[in-house]
């Protein structure tokens, strides 16, 4: 099994950068990387988490304010014909694992799945949530594509919304566009940036309209256990089902703000679309 000569933190300081340089050329704004201590992490469940305000997904006040999230992952590859899934393959591919290795009362070696529970907590709530993992092990290679402006197109990205069940391990080869995870195989879509980005732009050019049901949905789910939040709810619910011209969008739009700023603490925009 031959590993990269970078490590977690090099991939992920190195793709976060990318995505503010992303954001800064498609939107002239500076995007902020939120990066957790590791006690925060494991709480969490993310590396890195960014606020995007054009997505139709509200600020989570428990994440850090953020409604986009990453985990990162180093994946080593595997060349043998020995190695445990190269008959998915048959040929080197690169690996990654899910779980933490953690040491038991027993001081045996188990894996543990907290990180993974909190990320799907996230993605069954519809949250951009993906890990991101290297497709090279040569820093000077990732140094280069940094350097040029490719690193995001050559970094594989599985959407966690993707995945169904629990898996240990992750695999791809640098020419396929999807994942296997394994045990039970479970074939995912490889999500390199230019699909996460028109989905995001995709979502940037919703209706007012639409993204108010988009927003108040979301919300509700969070509202399960908090009266309060329900009461309020129920008020705009009422004009949502009944809203029929610009003028009672805007309204909805303007409660839903004030919804957002008095239970969640954080401010919500709405970009008109260009052209």
């Amino acid at each position: 099994m031959l590993e990269p000569n970078f490590s977690e933190s090099q991939l992920q300081q190195a793709v976060n950068s990318a995505f503010i340089r992303l954001i800064y050329e498609e939107r002239g704004e500076w995007a902020f990387a939120n990066v957790p201590s590791l006690f925060d992490e494991f709480v969490l469940g993310w590396d890195s988490a960014f606020y995007f305000p054009w997505l139709p997904h509200p600020a989570l006040e428990e994440h850090e304010g953020c409604n986009f999230f990453i985990q990162y992952k180093l994946s080593c590859e595997l060349t043998t014909r020995g190695a445990g899934q190269w008959e998915d393959w048959k040929e080197s591919y690169l690996r990654f694992k899910i779980p933490h290795s953690t040491k038991g009362s027993d001081g045996r070696h188990q894996d543990d799945y907290h990180q993974w529970e909190r990320l799907k907590e996230l993605a069954d709530k519809n949250y951009p949530t993906f890990y991101a993992t290297n497709s090279t092990l040569s820093k000077e290679y990732l140094k280069e594509i940094s350097n040029n402006g490719s690193l995001l197109c050559k970094t594989p990205f599985l959407d966690v919304r993707d995945i169904a069940q629990l898996h240990k391990y992750v695999t791809f080869t640098q020419s396929s566009d999807f994942f296997f995870l394994h045990s039970e195989i479970e074939k995912s879509p490889k999500a390199d940036i230019n699909v996460i980005f028109e989905r995001l732009r995709e979502a940037r050019k919703t209706s007012m309209s639409e993204s108010n049901r988009l927003l108040y949905g979301s919300l509700k789910e969070l509202a399960v256990s908090d009266e309060s939040w329900q009461v309020d709810l129920r008020q705009i619910s009422d004009l949502l089902s009944s809203e029929s011209d610009a003028g009672e969008v805007l309204l909805v739009r303007s409660l839903l703000s004030n919804f957002v700023r008095r239970h969640i603490g954080a401010q919500l925009y709405w970009y008109p679309g260009r052209g």
